[in-house]
């Protein structure tokens, strides 16, 4: 027993009581990074990734129905997550805007006035990202919404809708946007999730421009059978059982803007690595084209036969999915530019395909499977907003749960395809009471991949087809 006692006392006897197998084999070998050891002591060196946000204004201050312009600060090693941060004015005034935040205020006869449904995306006519006077990256804030709209977990959808003023459409909802509070819109950029480089270019100045819609255009109400743009400023409202007069239009302020970006530093042998290496990095550029829909194009199915029209797509470089949806103009007449189906379980057109050198790239299929087939299948989840979808993507693959990075796949290069034509066959649209007769618009986003190469502290786009 004291020898068994004295064993378990001399130098190493733990080692030789917990070892499996070969002992100075696995437990010490010559090689250090080879050593398995389980009272190892040593750590592997982490890069010290410290983060800095950073806001700053725009370079013009921010007025409905014009132009504003950013300049991003190159501050850190990456930048990622750019972020405009909004602050919308109200037509209330203060005391009855700061009720409307519990109890919504109506007009005489009961109907509610907000700003339009996902009004963070629907404020921007157009934003635009220059390196330079290089254009970048060109989309409406209609066209971010769509490419966004199946993209990302419920949660991350949840928590979205909640920054960017999405609700479920009800007259209180419609009413509580009159005052939304602080909006947040995640801009697409350079890099994506990783971030962009800024390191390996100091000396090129990037620029983010944003042009906003008029106030008129982005003001809806819960009464439907309005034909033309809501304007509540200047009327007599009602809080409860207290009237009052809202703002007149001279008096209501200018939205509030500012660019948020979160700058990240790494350690020194990859700022190193990141100026002498080559960097490509594919990102994804938005062909948005728009259609109208006329009398001519809905006249045969005042006959009884089916309206087929036909439309030219224009896009360059490898697309992997082409987007589109439809709207009244009557709708967007009246701010309701989130309004891509009449109701949940109807849409504007009945089918569609895609027809390249005058042969189906795309078989006709009709609605359900490009609304909601396409999304289940290939897609994170269904964005249930009457968006339809045709992807050459490979889908959601198993083991590479959201958020992963997006990256080149399946595609069609719009660039030699030979006339690209969407057929769509329309479904009745009502009739607008305004122009008196049917009209709606189609949008169709080819969403491209274009690869930028950043070489001897330049940036450049590597090819155009």
């Amino acid at each position: 027993m004291a020898s068994s006692r004295a064993g378990l006392t001399a130098e190493g006897a733990l080692y030789e009581a917990v070892a499996r197998g070969n002992k100075d084999a696995y437990f010490f070998q010559d090689d250090p990074d080879k050593t398995l050891n389980p009272f190892e002591n040593r750590y592997d060196r982490i890069p010290p990734f410290i983060h800095e946000l950073r806001r700053i204004p725009p370079l013009n201050g921010a007025e409905f129905g014009r132009s504003c312009e950013f300049e991003f600060e190159i501050a850190g090693d990456f930048f990622v997550k750019p972020t405009v941060l909004i602050d919308l004015p109200s037509w209330l005034p203060p005391v009855e805007a700061e009720a409307n935040l519990t109890q919504p205020v109506t007009d005489l006869s009961g109907n509610t006035y907000g700003y339009t449904n996902g009004i963070a995306y629907f404020l921007f006519k157009k934003i635009q990202v220059y390196q330079d006077k290089l254009l970048l990256q060109e989309y409406s804030g209609d066209a971010l919404f769509a490419s966004r709209a199946s993209r990302g977990t419920l949660n991350s959808a949840y928590l979205e809708n909640r920054l960017t003023g999405w609700h479920d459409g009800s007259v209180a909802s419609i009413g509580y946007n009159a005052t939304p509070g602080r909006l947040r819109l995640e801009l697409p950029f350079l890099g994506g999730r990783n971030g962009f480089p800024s390191i390996a270019m100091r000396r090129q100045p990037f620029k983010l421009r944003l042009e906003l819609r008029p106030l008129e255009e982005i003001v809806e109400t819960s009464d439907m059978t309005v034909t033309r743009a809501p304007t509540p400023w200047g009327s007599i409202m009602k809080l409860g059982a207290k009237t009052f007069k809202a703002l007149v239009r001279t008096e209501i302020a200018s939205p509030t803007l500012q660019l948020e970006t979160r700058h990240v530093y790494v350690d020194g042998e990859t700022q190193v690595a990141l100026r002498v290496d080559p960097i490509e990095i594919p990102y994804s550029h938005l062909y948005e084209n728009t259609y109208t829909f006329g009398p001519a194009d809905y006249a045969p199915l005042v006959k009884g036969v089916p309206s087929l029209v036909t439309r030219r797509v224009e896009a360059q470089h490898p697309a992997s999915r082409l987007l589109w949806f439809l709207r009244t103009q009557n709708d967007l007449r009246t701010g309701r530019r989130w309004r891509f189906s009449p109701s949940p379980d109807t849409e504007y057109y009945l089918g569609q395909s895609l027809v390249i050198a005058g042969r189906d790239r795309e078989t006709f299929f009709n609605s359900f499977i490009w609304n909601s087939l396409t999304h289940h299948a290939k897609e994170d989840r269904d964005c249930g907003a009457g968006i339809g979808e045709m992807s050459w993507d490979l889908g959601d693959i198993r083991g590479r749960p959201p958020f992963y990075e997006r990256q080149p796949e399946g595609s069609i290069n719009f660039t030699t395809a030979d006339r690209p034509t969407l057929y769509t066959s329309l479904a009745t649209a009502p009739n607008d009471t305004f122009l008196g007769s049917p009209s709606t618009e189609m949008t169709a986003l080819v969403d491209t991949w274009s690869l930028y190469r950043i070489e001897h502290d330049r940036g450049f786009l590597k090819y155009g087809n």
